[in-house]
């Protein structure tokens, strides 16, 4: 396929202004430089789960994607920062945040 996809997707920079500044990140930084957090820690406003399926049948594993969400600190854009796609049980993913592997 000459698009295909590939998997994890990641944007490092706010679409609208092209900031790298990111809310939940400056948040977790500052965490880390408490000592609070470990430095292995991620952070994310919010995270989005879809399964690919048919709703017409009972599945018990199918493609699951993943999409985790920020905001930028110059100009308060919420956006996708990574999107992974992993296999499993619609419902029970259990994410870690970008960077984290579920599989």
């Amino acid at each position: 396929m000459e698009n295909e996809l590939r998997f994890p997707l990641n944007f490092t920079q706010c679409p609208t202004c092209g900031s790298t500044r990111r809310l939940a990140n400056e948040v977790l930084e500052g965490e880390k430089e408490k000592g609070r957090v470990g430095p292995a820690a991620n952070a994310f406003l919010f995270m989005h789960q879809s399964a690919i399926m048919d709703a017409r049948k009972t599945v018990l594993s199918a493609p699951v994607i993943l999409s985790f969400h920020d905001a930028c600190v110059d100009c308060g854009t919420v956006y996708c920062i990574h999107t992974e796609v992993k296999v499993g049980t619609p419902g029970t993913q259990r994410p870690g945040g970008p960077g984290f592997s579920t599989s």
